[in-house]
């Protein structure tokens, strides 16, 4: 099997009290204070305690959408639903000891339910604090350093792009995530719930602690791809040079990354890691497909359960098989520096949990590995691996 190896608008004008496209309520604080806080981090350049400039009231109707475009920080989060009972407001606040509000536009479009937060101008150190409806779409970028926060959200698009600044999700449901930096990592706490797509250029980076949905795919340039928990029906995650750690991953999932390593701590389902320079570690607990490993120049080293099996195919330079794996009817070739070990389906069942392990070293330049697994095993080489259950 090949691999496939990789490969903003600005509308000047002020604040409007009121128009034929919706309600906008404009408050100072001297008049009526802070509406709300949030703990959140906007971001390395955020101040401590950022002066509050302005506050804005929106009042809108539900399951509306939510656009902004700025160059400085945003942090988007739900009304208490204690207090806001109707969920009919958006709640604005800009903070920031240099913000100047007339360089911000906050309207409300009534007929397509559209709320706009839009602006060149501001400070890039400012800092906007929204609330919505808990069930609003998102769709959210920022130039320059300018970060984005989302927290517990639902909605049925999540549409995020940042140029430099971070990008930090908590706990989001939607039907389709969309989230795009260009030199900001990328960070998702919680559970990200939904058919999820994250592009990251550069240096970006991509930590997740969960990301649960039907489709899902991650791809990055030179950052590391990393996430605790993955469980998709089909998933897809490609570094050009950083490395894939993975934790819990259940579902058809395909890893590639050219010069980086791979790392999957459990996989229940099918799993494909293709790697040119890296090395690939791999531990599969229940097996519902094909697993294929391959690395050209690195080594693999796969663990599996002794209850699991299946049949079992290693190439590489070396090959070595644990002793704790009880194969039977195991054939060996050696062929000009290259050695081939199969052994049938099935293998025999054993107590142990963990079977052993298989270690194939390669030698440069050496010819592709070719793994072949149904079954209990764990190696360590440069080569294509397979297995099928």
């Amino acid at each position: 099997m090949q691999g496939r190896l990789p490969g903003w608008f600005y509308l000047a004008g002020k604040a409007l009290a009121r128009s034929n496209r919706g309600l906008l309520m404009g408050r100072w604080p001297h008049q009526l204070g802070l509406l709300f806080t949030s703990n959140t981090n906007l971001g390395p350049a955020a101040e401590k305690d950022p002066k509050l400039v302005k506050e804005w009231t929106l009042m809108v109707s539900p399951f509306g959408l939510l656009k902004a475009r700025l160059p400085c920080h945003i942090t988007v989060g739900a009304l208490d639903p204690h207090k806001y009972p109707d969920s009919d407001q958006v709640l604005v606040a800009l903070k920031g000891r240099d913000s100047d509000p007339k360089d911000l536009l906050v309207n409300y479009d009534e007929a397509r339910k559209e709320v706009m937060i839009i602006s060149d101008g501001v400070d890039g150190a400012a800092s906007l604090d929204v609330r919505t409806p808990v069930k609003f779409d998102l769709d959210i970028k920022t130039s320059g350093s300018g970060s984005v926060t989302i927290e517990q959200m639902q909605s049925a698009s999540c549409n995020v792009e940042t140029e430099k600044g971070a990008s930090l999700l908590k706990s989001i449901k939607s039907q389709k995530i969309d989230i795009r930096a260009k030199g900001g990592d990328v960070t998702c706490l919680g559970t990200l719930q939904g058919n999820t797509d994250i592009s990251v250029s550069q240096e970006s980076s991509v930590n997740v602690e969960k990301l649960q949905g039907s489709s899902i795919n991650v791809t990055s340039e030179n950052g590391l791809l990393k996430a605790k928990y993955l469980y998709a029906d089909a998933s897809f995650l490609t570094s050009a040079a950083g490395d894939i750690l993975l934790g819990n991953v259940h579902g058809d999932i395909t890893l590639e990354t050219k010069t980086g390593s791979i790392t999957v701590d459990s996989s229940e389902g099918s799993l494909k890691a293709f790697t040119y320079r890296g090395e690939i570690n791999a531990y599969v607990l229940r097996q519902t497909g094909e697993v294929n490993l391959v690395s050209q120049e690195g080594s693999i080293t796969l663990k599996v359960p002794a209850t699991l099996q299946a049949s079992l195919k290693l190439s590489g330079t070396k090959v070595e098989v644990s002793p704790e794996i009880q194969l039977q009817d195991i054939q060996t070739v050696s062929r000009e520096n290259h050695v081939t070990v199969t052994a049938p389906f099935p293998l025999p069942p054993r107590s142990s949990p963990v079977a052993g392990i298989l270690t194939m070293t390669p030698m440069p330049p050496p010819p592709p590995l070719i793994w072949l697994l149904e079954g209990p095993v764990t190696s360590r080489p440069p080569q294509h691996f397979s297995v099928c259950y």
